[in-house]
């Protein structure tokens, strides 16, 4: 009797243990067939950032390329170096840097036709600087070839011509002295309108304050610009320094300035230091055909 009651109730408990099994597999492949679903709601954010229970993953910083933050811009310089062709004493400047100065340069001298070459090859704009007639003839020494006062049309424009020759790729042209000349209407409308005629533009160097280039230039449709400042009438380090801040001073007023130095090696220098400078301070320098282009 006891051995059959043992029996049974040893029966029932295996089915007990049965029925817990079959309880828990069911449970159990419930939760799993769950998962899914819920790892596919909370997907990672990419393949190498695997998300682990309680853990945000960190956030990766946006690629930061090599160039630095762009500085605001504070206005456009136009730096023109006058007097090249001479000698190659400053060659170095020419094909040694890629700073957007104007270059410009005298015809008939022994260097012309060179450094106009290498400008050009450096993507420098090259203009003609023609001599022209000043008033105090004994200060200076005088070009051979000028333009002057009453020369007749025909050979104010054959000297043009031969200038231009002389400096291959110019794009334009500025005054060499020229502070009589430049006071001339006649004379400038001859200028003016073979210089139209040849698709170039003009600088005036503003050596007076008479000048008609301006009033002349407008009036035929040639375009024009003219000098804000002169950056090394003194050969001091210093002056120069002090004109370039200057120049820059305007630039921010303005939105542009035209400065004006000479090939001294002296000036070179100090452009070397101060162009960087500028530069990293926002000042964006350009050239004369640049200047122009954005100008209309």
């Amino acid at each position: 009797m006891n051995n059959s009651k043992n029996t049974w109730i040893l029966f029932l408990s295996l089915i007990v243990i049965l029925q817990a099994l079959v309880l828990l597999y069911v449970f159990g492949r419930g939760e799993l067939r769950r998962a899914p679903a819920a790892q596919r709601r909370e997907a990672p954010a990419g393949p190498e950032e695997e998300k682990k229970p309680g853990v945000v993953p960190e956030r990766k910083p946006a690629a930061v390329g090599k160039e630095e933050p762009a500085v605001p811009a504070r206005g456009r310089i136009v730096l023109i170096l006058d007097d090249w062709g001479y000698n190659l004493r400053n060659r170095d400047f020419i094909v040694g840097n890629d700073f957007p100065v104007t270059l410009s340069v005298l015809p008939f001298k022994p260097y012309s036709q060179v450094v106009a070459n290498l400008a050009h090859d450096k993507n420098k704009d090259v203009i003609l600087h023609m001599p022209m007639e000043p008033y105090d003839k004994e200060r200076y020494g005088l070009e051979e070839k000028m333009l002057s006062v009453g020369m007749s049309a025909s050979d104010a424009v054959r000297l043009l011509d031969e200038a231009f020759v002389s400096v291959p790729f110019a794009k334009g042209m500025s005054n060499h002295m020229g502070s009589r000349a430049t006071e001339d209407a006649s004379l400038m409308r001859v200028v003016m309108a073979r210089l139209k005629t040849r698709g170039l533009f003009f600088v005036d160097s503003l050596v007076t304050s008479k000048s008609v280039c301006h009033a002349v230039a407008r009036d035929l449709g040639v375009a024009f610009l003219q000098r804000n400042v002169f950056i090394d009438n003194e050969n001091d380090a210093t002056a120069i320094r002090q004109r370039l801040i200057e120049l820059a001073g305007k630039a921010r007023s303005n939105g542009i300035a035209v400065g004006v130095g000479h090939d001294r090696p002296l000036t070179i220098r100090v452009l070397e230091e101060m162009i960087p400078e500028l530069e990293r301070e926002g000042f964006r320098f350009v050239g004369v055909s640049e200047a122009l282009r954005e100008r209309t």
